[in-house]
């Protein structure tokens, strides 16, 4: 993200921005320069602060096609897919662009007598050609497609890069946006969840206290306590500690299990160290699933197990399901976000499967930390 963050900054400072567009058009005239120097032009012969003149009058002339081009005319007629009218204007732009150039040449040639004697001498046919006129000349270069190709292989450059930083910004939007969708949805997630689960609870400590257990009552809301404070204020970080994660686990698989009569609770934890950072809540959404579907009767369970090594984790869960039903009813925000968010933070690094077989409903879910 600091690429992104300081290309946006780059973007939303004028003066940065100017800035960046004189270094590139500075570092254009000096390549320019260079390229003439070492290889073999028409204007070798003339003298270095003509020469200078010459390559700076005709970068000014390519910067002012190359806005005229990308900041007036494509944006203009593009989007609302005008390309006759695109086609036209461009033509104009070279024309005219075309004509610039040569002024400039013809100028900057004609203001120095020696320069029009050293042409004569060292480069008779090019000192003819500009005898010729500014109406020949424009008409010789824009029809013999010189100049047409001069400026696709010239301003290639920097429209690669600006069309490549458009790209970026605008995929970093897109990757902006499904990020706020989706924790929108999280956040909605959270506030289904939490009033359908804390008044099953209450009504569970509710008869604990009834029926006279009230050390067993006042761990629960401890828990309870616990468990709703990470969910609506510590939970709100990209990462968190996976140890936290475990507890919030814990916590919740306690409370349910008092609601159960029947159903056998295993809850395994295998990890190598505590160091790992994981997205909060993330597996929360296939425990409340299990439980929410569990059929609670003989001979009934619920298996969850978490492995987590050399930065790998294995997160496995088996339930019960109720008679007649082979899986949790489709559709769920919970599940839903949870795709979302596997795919946003572990792309590529995370394997998914979900199956029912024999009244037995199971998830496997591996995550490359």
């Amino acid at each position: 993200m600091q690429t992104s963050t300081s290309i946006e900054y780059a973007y939303s400072k004028r003066a940065i921005r100017v800035s960046l567009h004189l270094l590139f058009w500075t570092v254009l005239l000096g390549t320019r320069l260079y390229l003439a120097h070492i290889s073999f032009n028409v204007y070798s012969a003339l003298p270095t602060k003509t020469h200078v003149l010459l390559t700076l009058a005709g970068t000014i002339a390519l910067a002012l096609f190359y806005y005229t081009a990308v900041y007036l005319i494509l944006p203009a007629t593009l989007p609302k897919k005008r390309y006759i009218l695109c086609f036209i204007l461009l033509v104009v732009a070279l024309t005219c662009y075309t004509v610039l150039d040569s002024y400039f040449e013809l100028s900057i040639i004609g203001a120095c007598k020696a320069c029009i004697g050293l042409l004569h001498q060292e480069h008779t046919a090019y000192a003819a050609y500009l005898d010729r006129g500014l109406i020949n000349i424009v008409l010789t270069r824009i029809l013999g497609l010189g100049t047409p190709i001069f400026l696709l292989f010239a301003l290639c450059i920097p429209f690669s890069i600006k069309m490549a930083i458009k790209a970026f910004r605008n995929n970093i939007r897109a990757l902006e946006l499904a990020r706020d969708n989706l924790q929108l949805e999280f956040s909605f997630l959270k506030a289904q969840l939490n009033p359908h689960f804390l008044f099953n609870a209450m009504n569970n400590i509710y008869g604990l206290i009834l029926s006279g257990e009230k050390e067993k009552s006042a761990g629960l809301v401890s828990r309870l306590s616990e468990l709703l404070r990470y969910t609506l204020y510590d939970s709100n970080e990209d990462l968190m500690p996976v140890e936290r994660e475990l507890k919030l686990m814990n916590d919740y698989i306690e409370l349910e299990k008092v609601r159960l009569n029947e159903t056998k609770v295993h809850f395994r934890c295998n990890i190598d160290h505590n160091d790992y950072r994981i997205a909060p809540l993330l597996l929360m959404p296939l425990i409340d699933n299990a439980f929410k579907h569990n059929r609670d009767s003989e001979h009934s369970c619920i298996d969850i197990f978490i492995d987590l090594l050399q930065g790998w984790l294995r997160f496995t869960i088996r339930n019960c399901v109720r008679d007649g039903q082979s899986q949790p009813e489709p559709g769920g925000i919970g599940i839903s976000n949870l795709k979302k968010r596997l795919e946003l933070y572990y792309k590529n690094n995370y394997r998914y499967e979900a199956s029912a077989s024999d009244g037995i409903y199971s998830v496997n879910l591996i995550i490359r930390l």
